[in-house]
């Protein structure tokens, strides 16, 4: 079965616009200082933690210098999801995979904008109810309660799993998946590890002198403020350019696939994408399953393993993931991932229609074998034509986290099939 999008507008409007964009972006983009040094994401885009994301500006940039008005971008890498917010800011359609399907749901949270009075209201019943839980002790613990009390207090575990399993109920499962990103967005500020993602990603608890309480009532309500003012925020900017755009419009222009890209890419209609808006795994870089560890324990309860968001899922899909740091000493890891990416770029050349661009920022470690040349020649041979390569330099802070990658390269390419 296939999935995709109906065109906004009519073919041949589109390739006309495409044209004479065409005739203009390579000019501008090249006089673009990509580093963007004086910008970082903010407001919705950073309501939730994830590890080595791009700056929106990039693609803010690119998809209405490459796409016209109500075309259709993937993102094969989506991540949280920074493509899929200016792609439906810009007007666009938008279609997003991942293999990790905490990404995905902070994504989702993203792309939704609930109706902001609704989503209010309920969260203070569920911090009421779950407070009412608590007193009583009429619940029943977490089915990784000792594992989570190496990194919380006592009292915040029991009073985050009281907030869990009124969250599990709601009944509508968008509301439901918004409300469990807000909650996967406070964990590790309510946890006793206090040093960076890294030391979570590679399980280092912190010690028993270190545990603190925290209360999650309070920084679940504040989470949500901060959540529903940012995604206000957000609709604001999005209707500035589709003022005619409803909630309810702005949720069907979006589509998110967990899982193998490459896979589901099989899925799309040959010709249907207008631009491909990524960046790829980097080469023993991060770890983004890992990254995310302290969620895939919480969320491990049989009402939410559906959503294949529980611990339980945890080693299944770190041995999917594609490039990861932890991959990094196999002595086959760069082979099976450039075999990998060039399954990707074909795949890319066949979903994009003639001419239709793909648009990637990639990385690599001086710690690790070199992978971008080779990424270039993949996409040469899979059709493509590199139209632009600009360097980029990335801040300290997020250099640091990135296993000593110093800098970045943009590139462009056009699909050349007829």
């Amino acid at each position: 079965m296939t999935w995709h999008f109906p065109r906004t507008t009519q073919e041949v409007i589109l390739a006309e616009e495409q044209t004479n964009l065409n005739s203009n972006y390579n000019k501008k983009l090249q006089g673009i200082d990509w580093s963007f040094s004086s910008f970082s994401n903010s407001g919705i885009h950073s309501i939730h933690w994830y590890p080595a994301t791009y700056i929106s500006a990039i693609p803010g940039t690119l998809i209405p210098s490459l796409t016209p008005h109500g075309s259709t971008i993937l993102d094969p890498f989506c991540g949280s999801g920074t493509s899929g917010l200016e792609s439906l800011r810009l007007g666009n359609n938008f279609i997003g995979i991942d293999t990790n399907p905490i990404a995905l749901l902070m994504t989702e949270a993203k792309l939704y904008y609930p109706n902001p009075v609704t989503f209010i209201k309920r969260a203070h019943e569920i911090v009421r109810d779950s407070q009412l839980h608590f007193s009583t002790g009429d619940i029943e613990g977490h089915p990784q309660e000792n594992e989570l009390k190496c990194w919380y207090h006592p009292d915040t575990v029991a009073e985050l799993n009281a907030l869990l399993s009124q969250i599990i109920f709601i009944s509508d499962k968008r509301s439901r998946r918004c409300a469990l990103a807000v909650f996967s967005s406070m964990l590790k500020g309510l946890s006793s590890q206090g040093r960076h993602w890294g030391w979570v990603c590679d399980n280092v608890k912190p010690k028993p002198g270190e545990i603190t309480y925290k209360n999650a009532f309070v920084s679940f309500l504040n989470a949500v403020d901060e959540y529903i003012a940012s995604s206000k925020a957000s609709f604001r900017i999005l209707k500035e350019i589709s003022p005619n755009d409803t909630r309810q419009k702005v949720r069907k222009r979006f589509s998110l696939k967990q899982g193998d890209c490459v896979n589901h890419m099989e899925k799309l209609s040959i010709n249907s994408v207008d631009l491909i808006m990524t960046s790829p795994p980097y080469y023993g870089v991060a770890d983004y399953i890992k990254s995310q560890r302290l969620s895939y324990l919480w969320f491990d309860r049989d009402e939410l393993a559906s959503e294949n968001i529980g611990f339980r899922d945890f080693e299944k899909l770190r041995k999917q993931e594609k490039g990861s740091r932890s991959h990094r000493h196999r002595s086959n890891s760069r082979s099976i991932y450039l075999e990998f990416i060039g399954d990707f770029l074909k795949s890319s050349s066949r979903v994009l229609r003639p001419g239709g661009h793909i648009a990637l920022v990639v990385g690599e470690s001086k710690a690790r074998e070199a992978t971008t040349e080779a990424l270039v020649e993949s996409a040469l041979l899979a059709g493509f034509e590199l139209i632009l390569r600009k360097e980029r330099d990335i801040k300290s802070t997020r250099r640091r986290l990135m296993a000593k990658v110093k800098g970045e390269d943009v590139l462009i390419f056009q699909n050349q099939k007829d």
